[in-house]
């Protein structure tokens, strides 16, 4: 049996990331986080989210400069 994956949509990540839905729709659209759209919502796996965050968070010990957004 495979395991459930956890999706986010763009009002539990706004309220996560502390923004508005408008700014994470435009993340979406720009390519900053990994999302897909069903319809008109944009979603994105947590799983997605997690690898990202992972490598950001390897580049900025190695170049304490580099920013995610």
């Amino acid at each position: 049996m495979q395991k459930k994956e956890t999706i986010y949509g763009a009002e539990k990540l706004a309220k996560f990331f502390g923004v508005t839905k408008q700014t994470v729709r435009g993340w979406c659209k720009k390519g900053k986080l990994p999302a897909f759209k069903i319809g008109k919502e944009w979603k994105i796996r947590v799983m997605d989210l997690q690898k990202m965050i992972d490598q950001e968070v390897r580049i900025n010990k190695d170049e304490k400069s580099s920013r995610l957004f």
